[in-house]
């Protein structure tokens, strides 16, 4: 039992001494930063998680089934899209995967804003039966145009997500020191931990200030989705703005890894 205790010890006194040394990193200080940049659009599944089913059934009314919307569409959708954005975007710099995947994620949020009377014409139509009648099963008289344009922000939200998601960990490989890449990933979830601190709070105060429990109706609920949308756009306009970084992040990654041949 010593000797067990004895070996918990030491690599606890390892893994703590590997930490500190890489927080003393200014390699590792401009890692957080970029990877503190995607936080904002992550979490968008935060809101969708936690925001979204109260907001849909207070705007939609009680018993309808707004679960089945994202979470139905998302993963049939990443199931197939993934593997093929895969397959023709391989030799695209993840940056740019990143960029363009995040653009069109942010951008789909903005989509709920759109004038209900545009999915009006697709009420009655094929479109309209598929969705009311055999998937979500919504009683005629209760029958939103919204729910198109929900649909439509999910379905392109979700082609962006994946653009920009599977080339979330290469990404923090290319910009970590050569040889620390999994101490750098290991704290990668930091920024994302301590951004949930505020979502939370952001969540209740979106629910509480535009579809507030009770209220006989809600005509300011798209603001919900425009903080969402606000709040997902700071992540390409931050990969944008820091596009240097980026490099030179990446060239000193490079460069230690050639250093640490040489001297191999």
């Amino acid at each position: 039992m010593s000797a067990i205790w004895q070996v918990a010890k030491q690599a606890r006194a390892d893994t703590a001494s590997k930490m500190s040394s890489v927080f003393r990193e200014n390699a590792f200080w401009i890692f957080i930063m970029l990877i503190g940049i995607l936080v904002f659009v992550r979490l968008t599944f935060y809101h969708f998680h936690y925001t979204f089913p109260t907001y849909g059934i207070r705007v939609f009314g009680e018993g309808a089934k707004v679960g089945n919307i994202w979470g139905v569409l998302n993963p049939v959708l990443i199931v197939f899209l993934v593997p093929l954005f895969g397959l023709i975007t391989k030799r695209v710099p993840s940056y740019w995967m990143l960029l363009v995947g995040t653009v069109i994620s942010a951008g789909a949020v903005f989509l709920a804003l759109l004038p209900s009377s545009m999915f009006e014409p697709l009420m009655d139509s094929v479109v309209g039966e598929l969705i009311f009648d055999r998937w979500l099963d919504v009683p005629v008289d209760e029958r939103m145009p919204f729910y198109l344009a929900l649909i439509l922000f999910f379905v392109i939200f979700t082609i962006g997500e994946a653009i920009w998601s599977p080339r979330l960990t290469q990404f923090m490989a290319e910009v970590a020191p050569r040889g620390r890449e999994g101490s750098y990933i290991a704290l990668s979830y930091l920024p994302y931990f301590g951004a949930k601190f505020i979502a939370g709070p952001m969540s209740g105060w979106l629910l509480a200030t535009y579809v507030p429990e009770g209220a006989e109706s809600y005509p300011n609920h798209y603001m919900v989705w425009v903080w969402i949308g606000l709040m997902a756009s700071l992540t390409p306009a931050g990969l944008m703005l820091s596009y240097r970084l980026y490099k030179r992040a990446e060239e000193n990654a490079v460069e230690a890894e050639e250093i640490s041949r040489q001297q191999g």
